[in-house]
């Protein structure tokens, strides 16, 4: 069932991209809607992205693609937000997120990176059901923090961008019945060819099997979680206040911001209000129903500047040290993941981040 829907639908892209690089000729349009039934397919990278349609869009032979997250991912310079990356990859899946990419060996044609390498040929969905409310609260026009997209028909809603701020590539937000899709290709295609592909990935989701939308945590507001005598007592910031870094709806909020906050990822900061204050501030990243994920991930092991070593006193498990100018400290009670920094120069406060850290801890707990 699922490969000959497969087929249908990729010969239709196919014959569109082929046209795309003409803007004299119009698109296909399909000539019917496919609606869900309860056979219909699952809405995943299978339906929405299979390997042909990734060729196509990139124009480049179907042998030379590989999906990029099968890459090592332990490479590269070991960074501050290791452990952080890791709770943001297990949250979006737990919010619902389907990603799906397709990258290929550089040819030479993409822009160049700051660093001097070429960015690879790439595409990239990005797919969140039961996201219509969401979607309107911060449609991505020309009046939010995804500045240049312009509206244009596909799906039922949807913004398009080929042009900087977007760089080399082109880039579309739309919703799909209650479905938001977010999907963008590298190096920039022809405008049309770009519209095709989006309208084959419309076609795709309305394809595709309603899914149930699963209850959310309930949510903990950051202003619970550390009071300013907290912080003034632990680490020496005085007279601060507490930022929600993943609230919604926020002129930076995204898709991955939904998934976020559906699994029930809060991200809270607090630094001083004194206008020339120090250099010093905390960032606490919580997460709840992890406890796979942690094993999968343990601090110890992930690609982080922060020299762990296991500690105890702080949950069922913990990991603390410092690295940089960056003291951290991460704890797994029960299925509740928390990960606490303080920033500070020339260094944090490794004892004092583990006192907050603890207070965090209780806290959610009192509040959740």
């Amino acid at each position: 069932m699922a490969r000959k829907s497969h087929s249908l639908w990729t010969v239709i892209v196919v014959s569109a991209l082929a046209l795309g690089g003409c803007a004299a000729v119009p698109l296909p349009v399909p000539s019917e809607t496919p609606s869900a039934s309860p056979a219909a397919v699952q809405l995943d990278c299978g339906l929405v992205l299979p390997v042909e349609l990734a060729a196509s869009a990139l124009g480049l032979p179907i042998g030379t693609l590989f999906d990029p997250a099968a890459g090592d991912k332990s490479a590269g310079q070991p960074n501050t937000g290791a452990v952080m990356t890791a709770m943001f990859e297990t949250a979006v899946v737990a919010g619902g997120l389907v990603s799906c990419a397709y990258s290929a060996p550089d040819n030479g044609s993409g822009a160049q990176s700051d660093d001097g390498s070429r960015r690879l040929p790439n595409v990239t969905v990005r797919l969140l059901p039961n996201s219509a409310e969401e979607f309107a609260l911060i449609e991505p026009d020309i009046d939010d923090g995804l500045s240049g997209l312009a509206p244009v028909a596909v799906g039922d809603t949807a913004f398009v961008a080929c042009h900087p701020p977007e760089h080399d590539s082109c880039r579309v937000e739309m919703l799909v019945g209650t479905t938001w899709v977010e999907a963008s290709v590298t190096p920039r295609p022809q405008d049309e060819a770009f519209l095709a592909f989006a309208r084959a990935l419309a076609l795709a989701v309305q394809s595709a099997a309603p899914i149930t939308p699963a209850a959310s945590p309930k949510e903990v507001s950051c202003d619970t979680l550390l009071d300013p005598s907290d912080l003034s007592d632990a680490v020496g910031i005085a007279n601060s206040e507490s930022t929600d870094y993943g609230s919604f709806p926020s002129r930076e909020a995204g898709i991955g911001t939904v998934a976020d906050r559906r699994a029930g990822l809060i991200r809270c900061g607090w630094l001083s209000s004194d206008p020339g204050g120090p250099s010093n501030d905390v960032l606490a990243t919580i997460l709840p129903n992890s406890h796979a994920a942690w094993a999968a991930a343990l601090p110890d092991k992930v690609n982080s500047s922060t020299d762990f070593a296991p500690v105890t006193g702080l949950g069922d498990e913990a990991y603390a040290g410092c690295g940089q100018d960056t003291c951290e400290v991460a704890i797994l009670s029960g299925d509740i993941w928390i990960d606490l920094q303080n920033h500070a120069q020339p260094m944090g406060d490794l004892e004092g981040a583990s006192s907050l850290a603890a207070t965090v801890l209780a806290n959610y707990l009192a509040n959740r």
